[in-house]
């Protein structure tokens, strides 16, 4: 047995998939430091209590309990916090920008041409009220408003504990139905939408397209239809957290508690609760199917007007009395959702990513991706995925 410089305490729950996930990006830094004991721990406070006889020398925790963070800042060792449920405390913690991942979702269901939009989370829970207000930015944004359902669970690690019919979120969801799009909090949430549209007798994704967070495999293919998701960066966000206590262990002494690190999201990973077009125009429906279909190759505005069968004076006027962009933005938007999926979910070269998302070079991609979500092209792969 090598040489132990360091017992690194892991307290996580393992029943959703985005955890097991920052769990590999641990061991994927862990490779660097074979020094290091990896202990699991339930995220329990009596659990973390029972540790003073290992001496622990630190630890990176799913905090989502304010008596299981009493627990864990009284053993006085450094700690990382990767769950945004409570950021107000004074703990280093890496995570998501929530608003981020609300925005993204937003962007896609507006590009489904939905007017109607909703929200499920939670009201006392900053994860979800992040997403919430990023995704009521963008909708505001586009001239509509957010109908807001917040569940009265608590977050508990075990997650079976947050399942339970919900006779009030069936109404809501029915009062809303026509089309409406939706944004759950995570994809627990997805999944439990997805079936109380069908107790419900609302049709997903026609009645209703619906977005989860996390893109958790197992619970987006439950779901009735598949669940569409925002994708997460919990491989980098392990990674970067295992990082962040190394330096931490390096220098114990440290008073100042660093600003936290938050990743961006990687995309929205598109299934059918979510493939639908609410457009009551018919010629906009054609021209943002014909968008969607062909923004990959150079794409002339006149050519989406004759795909649709209108002049492009009389394309544009629809496209901006019906969802308040021109044409023109339309198929940018769909080039750097293209770009973003390449980028977060394949090692294209920058340059065959750009010819395969529509732009005619690296440079352009690099310029409008840049203007679209503030960093290049490189930038963003380096935030959504994992370092091997």
């Amino acid at each position: 047995m090598g040489t132990v410089t360091a017992r690194i305490g892991l307290v996580f729950g393992y029943g959703l998939g985005y955890y097991r996930d920052i769990l590999r990006g641990i061991r994927l830094f862990a490779a660097s430091r074979p020094g290091w004991l990896l202990t699991p721990i339930a995220p329990e406070p009596v659990a973390v209590q029972s540790l003073r006889l290992l001496e622990p020398d630190g630890f990176i925790a799913q905090i989502f309990d304010p008596e299981l963070a009493r627990s864990l800042q009284g053993l006085g060792r450094p700690l990382v916090n990767v769950s945004g449920v409570l950021p107000e405390l004074r703990v280093p913690r890496v995570g998501v920008d929530h608003e981020a991942v609300g925005r993204m979702a937003a962007e896609h269901l507006l590009d489904r041409g939905l007017r109607r939009f909703g929200f499920l989370g939670y009201r006392d829970h900053a994860f979800s009220l992040g997403r919430q207000e990023g995704f009521r930015r963008v909708v505001r944004g586009a001239g509509c408003e957010v109908d807001v359902y917040h569940q009265a669970e608590t977050i508990r690690w075990e997650t079976s504990g947050l399942w339970r019919w919900d006779e009030g979120l069936e109404a809501w969801i029915r009062r809303l139905a026509g089309p409406v799009g939706v944004l759950a909090s995570h994809d627990l949430q997805g999944l439990q939408l997805c079936e109380a549209c069908r107790r419900a007798g609302v049709r997903v994704p026609e009645e209703a397209a619906i977005v989860g967070v996390d893109d958790d495999d197992l619970l987006c293919e439950l779901a009735r239809p598949p669940l569409s998701s925002v994708g997460l960066p919990a491989e980098r966000i392990g990674f970067e957290a295992a990082r962040l206590l190394d330096r931490l262990l390096s220098a114990p002494a440290r008073r100042a508690v660093p600003r936290p690190i938050l990743l961006p999201p990687g995309g929205v990973v598109s299934r059918g609760s979510s493939d639908m077009l609410a457009i009551d125009d018919p010629v906009l429906a054609e021209a943002l199917r014909f968008i969607r279909e062909q923004a990959h190759r150079p794409l002339p505005v006149g050519e989406v007007a004759r795909a649709a069968s209108v002049s492009r004076r009389s394309l544009e006027r629809r496209f901006r009395s019906g969802l308040g962009q021109s044409v023109l933005q339309q198929i940018r938007r769909a080039r750097v959702e293209r770009a973003r999926a390449l980028l977060a979910r394949t090692g294209m070269p920058i340059g065959e990513v750009a010819l395969a998302s529509g732009f005619g070079e690296p440079k352009q991609l690099s310029t409008v991706f840049r203007q679209e979500t503030g960093m290049t092209p490189t930038a963003y792969r380096g935030t959504v995925r994992a370092r091997g």
